[in-house]
């Protein structure tokens, strides 16, 4: 009886121990910048986002122009299509945690510039697979400023039930979404 009294404790102080790091190890996101206290965030339920993907690299290639170098036009329309898919993702993830993310108009400035890193699109064989990987910054701004700014990263298997590279990056982008909303509610303090 002693020996399981002396493991309960032992285990509850190590529960202890490590919760301060498991609340942190838990977040899908690592802070570059915060703003405040208050924060800049404090109060938005909707804004305007615009996509950069000017400084991505795709697969091993140092840029997107070098990996659409080696694409045929099919390939090179099909990777457009993927970034809109992925965009248009990114806003349904937001909107399903509850922050009303739109894309800006051309001649205005965006509240979120989701600007991507690194991209692999993944491909799914029964023999060979490759995730799909995105890597991406968010940086808020307010009055041309930026406030806040996030890195993330997302990865979803390829497998016989995630088999397009569409459908992958879609959940990607979405998974995306919903990791910025995060940030979002956890700088109102919700």
């Amino acid at each position: 009886m002693t020996h399981v009294r002396l493991f309960r404790r032992f285990a509850f102080v190590l529960a202890l121990a490590a919760a301060p790091l498991a609340a942190t190890a838990c977040k899908p996101y690592a802070v570059v910048q915060q703003s405040g206290p208050p924060s800049a965030l404090k109060g938005m339920t909707g804004m305007t986002v615009g996509f950069d993907w000017s400084q991505v690299t795709v697969l091993d290639k140092s840029s997107e122009a070098e990996y659409l170098a080696t694409k045929n036009d099919e390939e090179k329309a099909d990777f457009a299509k993927i970034k809109q898919e992925t965009d248009a993702a990114i806003l349904e993830g937001m909107r399903d945690r509850g922050v009303n993310a739109v894309p800006v108009a051309a001649d205005a400035k965006p509240d979120l510039v989701v600007a991507y890193v690194h991209v692999t699109t993944g491909i799914y064989t029964p023999v060979y697979s490759v995730p799909s990987k995105v890597q991406a910054r968010f940086s808020w701004q307010k009055d041309g400023t930026v406030t806040d700014i996030i890195d993330t990263k997302t990865s979803v298997g390829a497998s016989l039930t995630t088999p397009s590279d569409h459908q992958r990056m879609e959940m990607a982008g979405r998974n995306l979404g919903k990791v910025a909303a995060k940030y979002v509610s956890d700088s109102q303090g919700k």
